[in-house]
């Protein structure tokens, strides 16, 4: 990652306001950061979305990520919101409605991590795919905050692990239910690899690209990108071998 991702593009990625405004066109939610606009401006957003997911600017592994529902809240109890938001440096986002076969019983969105590296001759490659299934009431679904993890067939869409999560625990029903999820089918999946190369390939001098994407009825989204990806999700969790894979297309 040091070697082929360029560190003067990676505040891109690191900044959720810098990777939302590069990646407009494969964001299809409305978000706002906070401190770049007025009360009116946020009033107006808060009226049309009254469940929305609150991000630290900078925040790393689902750290200080919430929802706010704000339905009921009259224009004080908003302005008092929203200076506290300003302090807090964040960013806001209309809350996903994703497709109903990746909900499982969870608070979070849950997303698809793909690994991407990207070829001498530009072109991307999804070398690596994980299902993120987040557990109870947590806002987000990472690994890094209990959520369970599942390698996902690249090229069919299928769930072809146990889950593991940072229990270490192997499980073949997702925790909160009883849905087995090996074997369990991914919608859309063609959308999620095309608009992962396509990002890929968005911003070729980082290479080595962690995306998060959500999967809607209609359509999907990038949520985030990650020059350092999990490294334990190539090697640990699913098929393995992946440094070789990672030397053939890289060099």
């Amino acid at each position: 990652m040091k070697s082929h991702n360029n560190s003067e593009y990676i505040p891109i990625l690191e900044n959720k306001k810098s990777f939302n405004s590069y990646f407009n066109t494969f964001i299809h939610r409305d978000w706002l950061y906070v401190n770049d606009v007025s009360f009116d401006d946020f009033f107006l957003f808060a009226r049309k979305h009254q469940k929305m997911l609150v991000k630290p600017i900078n925040g790393v592994e689902g750290g200080g990520i919430r929802i706010l529902y704000l339905e009921g809240k009259d224009r004080a109890s908003l302005f008092t919101l929203f200076n506290q938001l300003k302090s807090e440096n964040v960013l806001i986002e209309e809350y996903i409605i994703q497709h109903p076969k990746m909900v499982f019983g969870n608070a979070s969105v849950n997303t698809i991590r793909t690994m991407t590296l990207l070829g001498k001759d530009g072109k991307g490659h999804v070398v690596k795919a994980m299902l993120r299934a987040g557990v109870g009431d947590s806002a987000v679904d990472n690994y890094a905050m209990g959520g369970s993890i599942y390698e996902v067939d690249v090229n069919t869409g299928y769930v072809v692990s146990r889950g593991q999560s940072k229990a270490g625990n192997l499980h073949l029903f997702h925790p909160n239910t009883k849905i087995m999820m090996l074997g369990y089918k991914i919608p859309n999946w063609d959308q999620v690899i095309d608009i992962s190369i396509q990002a890929a390939e968005h911003i070729p001098q980082v290479r080595i690209v962690g995306w998060d994407v959500a999967i809607s009825e209609d359509f999907v989204q990038l949520i985030e990108g990650n020059h350092n990806p999990d490294y334990e999700l190539y090697e640990f969790i699913g098929s393995t071998g992946y440094y070789e894979k990672f030397k053939e297309i890289l060099q």
